[in-house]
């Protein structure tokens, strides 16, 4: 099992090291900028991306085998296509040629597949003009109206589980002070689910839809024709949320960025275009759960991540900090 880790490490470390390179992709640009991801590692030309994944297994996600990224890669590319259209443009094997060396031109064997997308101007996207200042309600009802547009018209996947949202509430509370002692998880876990008995009806009345599912400021970019990437792909009950859930958690993101208005915009428009007013309690709410589970997410990463750990437990607490403030707008 060792040496199956160990090919598998120095396979995928060779593969980076090409996709490294300008002169591995035929439009030989000037430089490759790489980023990791969780999954992927990302690599940026001048007006390309490719995504390659990562030959890993993790507790949710299986991408071990070529079979499993090839299914992986084309189900990112088919539902990317539904609100950034013209961004995603297929899959694009990597072969061994017969000399033994890693190429993207059609020879040899494929050994894995990559993403192919358009690359976005950075000066669209919303995170980047959140740091760099100047946003107006003008610059961002476009993006707000087309993810109104998205949730009138994408699938409808029933109604909230209540039960099944108190037991995931139970257990991630608990996964969470397995990493961190503090005593707003408890807060949090038993306000949250007093209000899940209050508010069941309410809960098991609000429609879910086929959605994003990490709606944030980083995935989208603004402009005439907005372009919303990177919809989640690996779990499709993952997406199956309630539009007010999703577009709560963008205003809790927009909030960390220190520019909540811009959340709140979205909600707005939603709300007017899809004539659906959120009932009173229901965003905090929302904004509370999702709190907790980014707080888990963030407190991860002092147990894969020891060497952030500061950063990691600095971005744990605000989580804790912001769900709280969620709470006492619950009504």
């Amino acid at each position: 099992m060792a040496a199956s880790k160990a090919t598998s490490v120095d396979d995928l470390s060779e593969k980076v090291r090409f996709l490294s390179q300008p002169e591995a992709y035929p439009d030989r640009p000037a430089k490759v900028q790489l980023v990791e991801t969780h999954f992927s590692y990302v690599f940026l030309t001048d007006t390309q991306v490719y995504k390659l994944k990562k030959n890993e297994r993790y507790p949710y996600l299986d991408l071990s085998t070529l079979e499993a990224r090839l299914a992986n890669c084309q189900e990112e590319d088919r539902l990317n296509r539904v609100l950034a259209p013209g961004v995603y443009l297929g899959i694009v094997p990597l072969y061994r040629t017969a000399k033994g060396v890693l190429s993207l031109r059609r020879s040899g064997t494929i050994i894995d597949y990559l993403v192919h997308m358009v690359r976005l101007a950075d000066e669209r996207n919303l995170e980047y003009r959140m740091y760099h200042g100047g946003l107006q309600p003008t610059d961002v009802t476009a993006a707000a109206d087309w993810m109104a547009e998205f949730y009138q018209h994408t699938e409808s996947k029933g109604t909230t589980d209540v039960e099944a949202r108190r037991r995931q509430c139970t257990h991630t509370a608990e996964e969470l002070l397995e990493l961190v002692d503090d005593r707003r998880i408890y807060e949090l876990r038993d306000r949250l689910i007093r209000w899940m008995d209050t508010n069941t009806r309410l809960l098991e009345q609000r429609m879910l839809v086929n959605a994003h599912g990490d709606l944030r400021p980083q995935h989208i970019y603004l402009g005439d024709q907005p372009l919303i990437i990177d919809r989640l792909e690996f779990d499709a009950q993952l997406r199956r949320l309630d539009p007010l859930e999703e577009l709560a958690f963008l205003t809790l993101e927009c909030d960390r960025l220190g520019q909540r208005w811009v959340g709140e915009h979205f909600l707005e428009r939603y709300e007017l275009l899809c004539d659906d007013i959120s009932p009173p309690g229901l965003v905090p709410f929302y904004q509370a759960s999702r709190a907790l589970i980014w707080a888990l997410l963030s407190a991860n990463h002092l147990v894969t991540n020891p060497e952030s750990r500061a950063r990691w437990l600095e971005r744990t607490r605000l989580y804790l900090d912001m769900g709280k403030i969620s709470l006492r707008s619950m009504v």
